[in-house]
């Protein structure tokens, strides 16, 4: 078996940015989305866990997770009890939801433009991905490709859909008339969800995809987003669908999941309390996505900006001058700034994508740094 072929290489910007950083350039990260380093993490969260360890004791395990659980979960989102299965995130729930719904050699499909993790996380499991794309409209937002989705869903390798909403990184949601369009195809739909409640601008009012009774389901969701705590390896997977499928799914979801049972216990035994500080959390985190938003619009060109309607992210155009990796290294090398290039994401050279995350003195200083470095690549060139 040709291991090196299951992982990717390193890019070339990472690792010039090893190298700098390594002989002592201290870089500011424009694409860091780790809420933990930009004080958005709620200490209570620490307390709460703390109260419930001395019930965690004992292993009591469930291949779906403790019942309490499952049932704030269906309380605070819908659905029965038993239509949740607990994770230790959202990747894990790919890996489970690959191996029921496909086999090695099929396809699935996925969202481009897009996060660069589907894509690893299916080759894990001897798959491929094919993109179904949307196009970008100036300054109504982005729109699916409907050609291209009706092209990639009815390919005859494909087993399983993918649909981010709100799409990272392009922040928007998606149209919920596609829940139709696949359930015609027959075909399941994991629906990640993790960004959905943080809305940054006004736009159409936005429907989960979960929790639909037309098509067999996979809602994905977690702590990771909902309290930005990514480290408290908390996600779950709503099932939904039509009834006359989801027993026998159910049935292969429980085998899969009692063969890992990975969800960490007193985080498990937490969630019911820990799901009473979401709306603060969300409240906090949005605020600071719209109010980054809001400051990157004053100093860059507003038509520069795209559209987005939510997520944690915003991508900002600029001059097609130089090659995007000679861009990214130039950046850290001059402005001490560290970006992504939009062929990350599949997204044109020309495009960096920026986490609005940071703390908005840090952000509003790198974005002035950013605009003043990027002046001065285009007068030279």
């Amino acid at each position: 078996m040709n291991y090196i072929s299951r992982v990717r290489t390193l890019n070339p910007i990472a690792v010039k940015r090893a190298d700098l950083t390594d002989a002592g350039l201290e870089l500011t990260d424009l694409s860091d989305t780790n809420p933990t380093r930009h004080g958005l993490f709620d200490p209570q969260i620490l307390d709460i866990i703390a109260a419930h360890l001395p019930r965690a004791s004992r292993y009591e395990p469930h291949p779906r997770g403790p019942w309490p659980a499952r049932a704030a979960l269906a309380e605070r989102y819908g659905g029965d009890p038993d239509d949740y299965w607990l994770v230790s995130s959202t990747s894990e729930a790919y890996g489970w939801l690959f191996t029921m719904l496909a086999d090695p050699g099929d396809k699935v499909a996925i969202p481009s433009p897009g996060y660069p993790l589907i894509e690893p996380l299916a080759q894990f499991h001897s798959l491929t991905t094919s993109s179904y794309r949307t196009f970008y409209v100036h300054p109504s937002g982005w729109e699916l490709d409907t050609d291209s989705f009706e092209e990639t869903i009815t390919d005859n390798g494909v087993r399983v859909v993918v649909s981010v909403n709100p799409n990272n990184p392009t922040g928007a949601y998606v149209d919920y008339s596609i829940i139709d369009n696949i359930s015609q195809h027959g075909l399941p739909l994991i629906a990640d969800e993790v960004f959905f409640p943080f809305r940054i601008d006004h736009g159409p009012e936005p429907k989960r995809l979960s929790g639909n009774e037309t098509t067999l389901t996979f809602g994905l969701d977690g702590l990771s987003k909902l309290l930005a705590s990514p480290q408290l390896k908390l996600g779950w997977i709503r099932l939904s669908g039509p009834s006359s499928v989801r027993r026998q799914v159910a049935g292969a979801l429980d085998e899969i999941a009692d063969a890992y049972l990975n969800v960490n216990t007193p985080v498990a035994l937490a969630l019911p309390d820990l799901l009473d500080l979401a709306d603060s959390s969300v409240a906090r985190v949005t605020a600071r996505l719209t109010s980054n938003l809001a400051t990157a619009r004053t100093i860059f060109d507003i038509t520069r900006i795209r559209t987005t309607y939510g997520g944690w992210m915003m991508l900002l155009d600029i001059p097609p001058l130089i090659d995007a990796d000679d861009l990214c290294v130039a950046l850290m090398e001059k402005a001490g700034l560290y970006v992504h290039p939009g062929y990350f994401y599949d997204l044109p050279d020309s495009t960096l994508a920026l986490s609005l995350l940071p703390e908005p003195q840090v952000f509003e200083e790198s974005c002035r740094r950013l605009g003043a470095a990027l002046a001065v690549i285009a007068a030279t060139y």
